[in-house]
């Protein structure tokens, strides 16, 4: 719940936009005093249990991790142990995580110690506060987790800035800093870990959660932009538009097929240019067998609600597990309160799969947006599939012009790596730890790729929006083209020209098309 710029977290009712706007605002983060009890009390209760019965054997609190497990650590070794479990788990490599990204991840591992079962003392968890509210923000390499005995070597980077290692290394405001100097500069003193405590602020999900978070905004703007560019290219070629009529969806209830059929129909109410009027209009250099009423168009364009629909629903179901997560208590083991004791369940709470399986889910998804609207963008350039419009939509061909027909080659560039990064990592398992944990989700590995698709995603979808305003531009009030009523589009198309319109005019020839391109980009980041 947020309030007066402050995010309370009470381990049970974070939504995704909470975790998004507190990470890129950013705003202050608190537990709630319930949490607040909740934590104090498990900690009590496992130093007490420890104390009064030091002989019994618990995972990760005295006894080592992984394959290690069997292996005893006394009380006097315990500090000691934190310490080597966060610096041996310190080994990611890549580039770094985005400041904004760390911070969800943050915020997520909080919400998880706010149920008050992760026997986490009071005042390292707090040290997670702190860092958010002091603007300290842990350097995280993207590579390294396998997800499954959670982010390991993400969550471990962060817990060396807690712990103020010298060789971690933290934004404090901005300016990246050693861990020490960070801490320093930003008044706080060095956790000090006691008993499970290096793992409990390792084991979780929350790399996977963080990024995913950041693709579920950015996945919903797109595919609210797809299916504004589906409309657009419409418009475009003249098409026709009873592939997106309420019959038709409501004989195929699937909730995304009849979402975005009428989500299309908004765009085009109004619009003349899709009418048989203006599809028996013959275009300059258009073949006669074209100009004449629309029977059916390509898939690509006709078959919008089942496609770009199945990719919502695969953002619902993805959302719907999301929420889930970042309200669970990812990491092992977990203590249960029997009167002034405590029961210790070891388990696999910490395993990516149910993560991993709906970004694989999501990611192939989006390919097939990626693909579909390529196919638009080829059709608009080609002379036999666009029913009239310029080949290649170039202004001079007689000039040397060449129009959008190498952007057709960039996007198709991207839209073919997405084939390839919608491989299911989540069933590219390998063991790790010995063997003792012989089966991991790769999640990690998904999430990576998810967001990778995303910003291809962009890109041809960009590319697309350009298409389709370069047809427009070209063929509305153009001398053998279309002119007068017919050149009306439709409510949501009709915005979307002038807006694109005004961020590019159309030019006298060829242009330095990446600049074009980005631009676009940058319009679509703006709907977010």
């Amino acid at each position: 719940m947020i309030e007066n710029n402050i995010l309370y977290l009470d381990g049970k009712s974070l939504t995704i936009q909470e975790v998004y706007t507190a990470s890129t605002v950013p705003l202050k983060v608190k537990l709630t005093d319930d949490s607040r009890f909740a934590i104090k009390s498990c900690r009590e209760k496992l130093i007490r249990q420890i104390r009064n019965n030091p002989e019994q054997k618990i995972y990760g609190v005295n006894v080592g991790v992984g394959n290690l497990k069997d292996t005893y650590i006394s009380p006097e070794e315990s500090e000691n142990f934190q310490v080597k479990y966060v610096m041996s788990h310190n080994c990611g490599t890549g580039e770094p995580l985005a400041q904004e990204v760390v911070r969800a991840m943050m915020i997520i591992r909080l919400n998880s110690f706010a149920h008050g079962v992760s026997a986490m003392s009071l005042e390292t968890v707090e040290m997670i506060e702190s860092l958010l509210n002091n603007d300290v923000i842990p350097l995280v390499l993207k590579e390294g987790s396998v997800g499954a005995s959670g982010d390991l070597v993400p969550l471990a980077m962060i817990a060396g800035v807690m712990i103020g290692l010298p060789e971690s290394n933290a934004w404090y405001k901005g300016t990246l800093l050693t861990a020490p100097e960070a801490l320093n500069l930003a008044g706080l003193a060095p956790a000090k870990l006691g008993f499970k405590e290096a793992m409990g602020l390792t084991n979780g999900t929350n790399f996977m959660s963080a990024n995913s978070i950041f693709a579920s905004i950015q996945a919903r703007n797109l595919l609210k932009t797809a299916n504004l560019a589906a409309a657009f290219s419409v418009e475009a070629i003249r098409g026709e538009k009873d592939a997106f009529n309420s019959f038709l969806a409501e004989k195929r209830p699937h909730p995304g097929l009849v979402a975005t059929a009428s989500e299309i129909r908004d765009h085009l109410k109004d619009s003349l240019r899709t009418t048989v009027e203006a599809q028996k209009i013959r275009f300059k250099g258009q073949d006669t067998s074209t100009a004449t009423e629309r029977v059916q168009d390509r898939y690509c364009f006709r078959a919008v609600p089942p496609v770009h629909g199945a990719t919502l629903d695969a953002l619902e179901r993805f959302d719907e597990v999301l929420t889930i997560e970042i309200n669970s208590v990812t990491d092992n083991p977990l203590f249960e309160e029997n009167g002034d004791n405590l029961i210790f369940h070891s388990g696999s709470n910490f395993h990516g799969q149910p993560l991993a399986n709906v970004i694989d889910y999501l990611k192939l998804s989006l390919t097939s947006l990626s693909l579909i609207s390529d196919k638009r963008s080829f059709s608009m350039l080609g002379k036999n599939l666009s029913f009239g419009l310029p080949s290649n939509l170039a202004i001079a061909p007689e000039k040397g012009d060449s129009g959008l027909m190498l952007a057709q080659y960039s996007g198709a560039s991207r839209a073919g790596e997405n084939r390839v990064l919608s491989s299911p990592a989540s069933v590219m398992s390998i063991s790790t730890s010995a063997g003792q944990e012989d089966f991991v989700s790769m999640g990690s590995i998904g999430a990576v790729h998810l967001i990778k698709v995303l910003d291809n995603l962009k890109t041809v979808l960009a590319i697309e929006l350009l298409c389709g305003l370069r047809a427009l531009q070209m063929t509305n009030n153009k001398p053998g083209f279309l002119t007068g009523d017919l050149c009306r589009l439709g409510e949501g198309t009709g915005k979307l020209f002038n807006t694109l319109d005004e961020l590019l005019p159309l030019p006298e020839g060829d242009t330095y098309l990446a600049a074009e391109m980005e631009t676009v980009r940058q319009f679509i980041d703006s709907r977010i």
